[in-house]
Protein backbone atom coordinates (compact mmCIF):
# COMPACT_ATOMS: atom_id res chain seq x y z
CA UNK A 1 0.00 0.00 0.00
CA UNK A 2 2.84 2.35 0.90
CA UNK A 3 4.60 1.65 -2.39
CA UNK A 4 1.39 2.44 -4.28
CA UNK A 5 1.01 5.75 -2.43
CA UNK A 6 4.60 6.65 -3.22
CA UNK A 7 4.06 5.82 -6.89
CA UNK A 8 0.93 8.00 -6.94
CA UNK A 9 2.79 10.87 -5.27
CA UNK A 10 5.68 10.53 -7.71
CA UNK A 11 3.27 10.56 -10.65
CA UNK A 12 1.54 13.66 -9.26
CA UNK A 13 4.89 15.43 -8.84
CA UNK A 14 5.84 14.59 -12.43
CA UNK A 15 2.59 16.04 -13.69
CA UNK A 16 3.05 19.17 -11.57
CA UNK A 17 6.63 19.73 -12.72
CA UNK A 18 5.79 21.10 -16.21
CA UNK A 19 3.29 23.50 -14.62
CA UNK A 20 5.90 24.62 -12.13
CA UNK A 21 8.41 25.10 -14.92
CA UNK A 22 5.93 27.21 -16.88
CA UNK A 23 5.13 29.27 -13.80
CA UNK A 24 8.83 29.84 -13.15
CA UNK A 25 9.36 30.81 -16.78
CA UNK A 26 6.49 33.31 -16.60
CA UNK A 27 7.85 34.81 -13.39
CA UNK A 28 11.35 35.07 -14.87
CA UNK A 29 9.94 36.75 -17.99
CA UNK A 30 7.97 39.22 -15.86
CA UNK A 31 11.12 40.13 -13.94
CA UNK A 32 13.04 40.59 -17.18
CA UNK A 33 10.25 42.76 -18.61
CA UNK A 34 10.40 45.01 -15.55
CA UNK A 35 14.19 45.12 -15.58
CA UNK A 36 14.20 46.08 -19.26
CA UNK A 37 12.52 49.38 -18.53
CA UNK A 38 15.06 50.28 -15.86
CA UNK A 39 18.16 49.29 -17.81
CA UNK A 40 16.89 51.01 -20.96
CA UNK A 41 16.32 54.26 -19.08
CA UNK A 42 18.66 57.23 -19.34
CA UNK A 43 19.88 56.52 -15.79
CA UNK A 44 20.21 52.72 -15.45
CA UNK A 45 22.10 53.17 -12.18
CA UNK A 46 18.75 54.02 -10.59
CA UNK A 47 17.73 50.39 -11.09
CA UNK A 48 17.71 48.38 -7.88
CA UNK A 49 16.52 44.86 -7.20
CA UNK A 50 13.86 46.29 -4.88
CA UNK A 51 12.47 48.61 -7.57
CA UNK A 52 12.55 45.91 -10.21
CA UNK A 53 10.79 43.48 -7.87
CA UNK A 54 8.10 46.07 -7.10
CA UNK A 55 7.58 46.76 -10.81
CA UNK A 56 7.34 43.02 -11.56
CA UNK A 57 4.98 42.56 -8.58
CA UNK A 58 7.14 39.90 -6.98
CA UNK A 59 9.09 39.66 -3.74
CA UNK A 60 12.75 40.63 -3.68
CA UNK A 61 13.54 37.06 -2.65
CA UNK A 62 11.82 35.84 -5.82
CA UNK A 63 14.18 37.90 -7.97
CA UNK A 64 17.14 36.28 -6.22
CA UNK A 65 15.66 32.86 -6.90
CA UNK A 66 16.09 33.56 -10.61
CA UNK A 67 19.13 35.86 -10.71
CA UNK A 68 22.30 36.12 -8.64
CA UNK A 69 22.00 39.90 -8.40
CA UNK A 70 21.68 43.12 -10.36
CA UNK A 71 24.62 42.42 -12.67
CA UNK A 72 23.31 38.96 -13.50
CA UNK A 73 19.87 40.40 -14.21
CA UNK A 74 21.34 43.15 -16.40
CA UNK A 75 23.33 40.54 -18.33
CA UNK A 76 20.15 38.50 -18.91
CA UNK A 77 18.32 41.57 -20.23
CA UNK A 78 21.12 42.39 -22.67
CA UNK A 79 21.35 38.76 -23.80
CA UNK A 80 17.60 38.66 -24.45
CA UNK A 81 17.83 41.87 -26.48
CA UNK A 82 20.68 40.52 -28.58
CA UNK A 83 18.93 37.22 -29.21
CA UNK A 84 15.75 39.02 -30.25
CA UNK A 85 17.69 41.16 -32.70
CA UNK A 86 19.58 38.17 -34.09
CA UNK A 87 16.35 36.28 -34.79
CA UNK A 88 15.11 39.19 -36.90
CA UNK A 89 18.34 39.59 -38.83
CA UNK A 90 19.37 35.96 -39.33
CA UNK A 91 15.94 35.14 -40.76
CA UNK A 92 16.88 37.53 -43.58
CA UNK A 93 20.56 36.64 -43.92
CA UNK A 94 19.80 32.89 -44.05
CA UNK A 95 17.01 33.24 -46.62
CA UNK A 96 17.24 32.08 -50.24
CA UNK A 97 16.88 35.62 -51.62
CA UNK A 98 19.59 37.20 -53.83
CA UNK A 99 22.16 39.18 -51.82
CA UNK A 100 20.89 42.64 -52.78
CA UNK A 101 17.33 41.60 -51.84
CA UNK A 102 18.66 40.41 -48.46
CA UNK A 103 20.25 43.81 -47.89
CA UNK A 104 16.97 45.57 -48.62
CA UNK A 105 14.95 43.17 -46.47
CA UNK A 106 17.48 43.59 -43.64
CA UNK A 107 16.58 47.28 -43.42
CA UNK A 108 12.98 46.31 -42.74
CA UNK A 109 13.96 43.59 -40.27
CA UNK A 110 16.04 45.99 -38.18
CA UNK A 111 13.24 48.54 -38.16
CA UNK A 112 10.76 45.86 -37.06
CA UNK A 113 13.09 44.90 -34.22
CA UNK A 114 12.88 48.48 -32.95
CA UNK A 115 9.11 48.85 -33.48
CA UNK A 116 8.31 45.56 -31.74
CA UNK A 117 10.79 46.01 -28.88
CA UNK A 118 11.87 49.64 -28.42
CA UNK A 119 13.15 48.92 -24.90
CA UNK A 120 15.36 46.08 -26.17
CA UNK A 121 16.57 48.33 -28.99
CA UNK A 122 17.62 50.92 -26.43
CA UNK A 123 19.52 48.31 -24.44
CA UNK A 124 21.85 47.28 -27.28
CA UNK A 125 21.80 50.10 -29.83
CA UNK A 126 21.61 53.13 -27.56
CA UNK A 127 23.33 51.82 -24.48
CA UNK A 128 22.85 54.47 -21.79
CA UNK A 129 25.21 55.38 -19.02
CA UNK A 130 28.77 56.61 -18.90
CA UNK A 131 31.37 54.27 -20.33
CA UNK A 132 34.43 53.73 -18.17
CA UNK A 133 37.51 51.57 -18.58
CA UNK A 134 35.96 49.13 -16.10
CA UNK A 135 32.61 48.97 -17.91
CA UNK A 136 34.25 48.19 -21.26
CA UNK A 137 35.69 45.00 -19.74
CA UNK A 138 32.52 43.97 -17.93
CA UNK A 139 30.74 40.73 -18.93
CA UNK A 140 27.91 42.80 -20.40
CA UNK A 141 30.21 44.97 -22.53
CA UNK A 142 32.23 41.97 -23.71
CA UNK A 143 29.16 39.95 -24.66
CA UNK A 144 27.56 42.91 -26.42
CA UNK A 145 30.71 43.69 -28.38
CA UNK A 146 31.14 40.07 -29.44
CA UNK A 147 27.52 39.57 -30.50
CA UNK A 148 27.20 42.89 -32.33
CA UNK A 149 30.53 42.23 -34.04
CA UNK A 150 29.26 38.82 -35.12
CA UNK A 151 26.10 40.32 -36.61
CA UNK A 152 28.08 43.06 -38.34
CA UNK A 153 30.27 40.40 -39.96
CA UNK A 154 27.13 38.51 -41.03
CA UNK A 155 25.94 41.67 -42.79
CA UNK A 156 29.41 42.15 -44.29
CA UNK A 157 29.24 38.65 -45.80
CA UNK A 158 25.95 39.49 -47.51
CA UNK A 159 27.52 42.69 -48.87
CA UNK A 160 30.51 40.69 -50.11
CA UNK A 161 28.15 38.23 -51.84
CA UNK A 162 26.41 41.15 -53.54
CA UNK A 163 29.76 42.53 -54.70
CA UNK A 164 30.81 39.09 -55.94
CA UNK A 165 27.64 38.54 -57.97
CA UNK A 166 27.94 42.02 -59.47
CA UNK A 167 24.80 43.54 -57.95
CA UNK A 168 26.84 46.03 -55.88
CA UNK A 169 29.82 48.02 -57.03
CA UNK A 170 33.12 47.16 -55.27
CA UNK A 171 33.06 48.40 -51.68
CA UNK A 172 34.76 47.38 -48.42
CA UNK A 173 32.13 45.00 -46.96
CA UNK A 174 32.93 45.36 -43.26
CA UNK A 175 33.31 49.15 -43.36
CA UNK A 176 30.03 49.39 -45.26
CA UNK A 177 28.29 47.10 -42.76
CA UNK A 178 29.49 49.18 -39.82
CA UNK A 179 28.31 52.38 -41.50
CA UNK A 180 24.87 50.91 -42.20
CA UNK A 181 24.50 49.69 -38.61
CA UNK A 182 25.55 53.04 -37.18
CA UNK A 183 23.37 54.99 -39.59
CA UNK A 184 20.26 53.01 -38.77
CA UNK A 185 20.85 53.33 -35.03
CA UNK A 186 21.25 57.07 -35.43
CA UNK A 187 18.08 57.65 -37.43
CA UNK A 188 15.94 55.33 -35.30
CA UNK A 189 17.42 56.99 -32.24
CA UNK A 190 15.83 60.26 -33.32
CA UNK A 191 12.46 58.68 -32.53
CA UNK A 192 13.64 58.11 -28.95
CA UNK A 193 14.84 61.64 -28.21
CA UNK A 194 13.18 63.36 -25.23
CA UNK A 195 13.29 66.84 -26.77
CA UNK A 196 11.80 68.79 -29.70
CA UNK A 197 14.15 67.03 -32.13
CA UNK A 198 12.21 63.81 -31.59
CA UNK A 199 10.71 62.30 -34.77
CA UNK A 200 7.37 60.57 -34.75
CA UNK A 201 7.17 57.13 -36.34
CA UNK A 202 6.03 58.40 -39.74
CA UNK A 203 8.84 60.98 -39.87
CA UNK A 204 11.39 58.39 -38.80
CA UNK A 205 10.23 55.92 -41.48
CA UNK A 206 10.34 58.66 -44.12
CA UNK A 207 13.88 59.67 -43.12
CA UNK A 208 15.03 56.05 -43.22
CA UNK A 209 13.41 55.41 -46.60
CA UNK A 210 14.98 58.51 -48.12
CA UNK A 211 18.42 57.84 -46.67
CA UNK A 212 18.51 54.15 -47.56
CA UNK A 213 17.31 54.89 -51.08
CA UNK A 214 20.18 57.36 -51.51
CA UNK A 215 22.62 54.74 -50.19
CA UNK A 216 21.39 52.02 -52.53
CA UNK A 217 21.35 54.42 -55.48
CA UNK A 218 25.06 54.81 -54.88
CA UNK A 219 25.82 51.17 -54.04
CA UNK A 220 24.11 49.16 -56.78
CA UNK A 221 25.88 48.37 -60.01
CA UNK A 222 24.64 49.53 -63.43
CA UNK A 223 22.80 46.23 -63.93
CA UNK A 224 20.33 47.24 -61.20
CA UNK A 225 19.76 50.82 -62.32
CA UNK A 226 16.80 52.10 -64.28
CA UNK A 227 16.74 54.61 -67.11
CA UNK A 228 17.42 57.53 -64.77
CA UNK A 229 20.47 55.82 -63.30
CA UNK A 230 18.73 55.03 -60.02
CA UNK A 231 17.39 51.83 -58.48
CA UNK A 232 15.16 49.75 -60.71
CA UNK A 233 11.46 50.17 -60.03
CA UNK A 234 11.29 46.65 -58.59
CA UNK A 235 14.03 47.29 -56.03
CA UNK A 236 12.62 50.74 -55.24
CA UNK A 237 9.24 49.18 -54.44
CA UNK A 238 10.86 46.40 -52.40
CA UNK A 239 12.77 48.94 -50.33
CA UNK A 240 9.73 51.04 -49.51
CA UNK A 241 7.68 47.91 -48.77
CA UNK A 242 10.36 46.72 -46.34
CA UNK A 243 10.33 50.03 -44.47
CA UNK A 244 6.55 50.22 -44.33
CA UNK A 245 5.80 46.79 -42.82
CA UNK A 246 4.66 45.30 -46.11
CA UNK A 247 5.82 41.89 -47.22
CA UNK A 248 8.57 42.43 -49.78
CA UNK A 249 8.40 40.25 -52.87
Amino acid sequence: MLDTERENMSAAESKASPRQDRRKARTRARILDAAEEFFAASDPESATIARIAESADVAVATVYQHFAGKDDLHLAVVERALEHNERHMLAVYDSEQPPVAKLIDATGAYLRFYLESPQLFRVIALRPGRVSEESTDSPIAVMMAERVDRMTHSLARVIQDAVTDGSLRPVAPLDTARFLWGTFNGVIGLALRPDRLKLDEQQMRAALAQGVEILFDGLVSDTLRGEEGRLTHELHMRLHAALNDQHAR
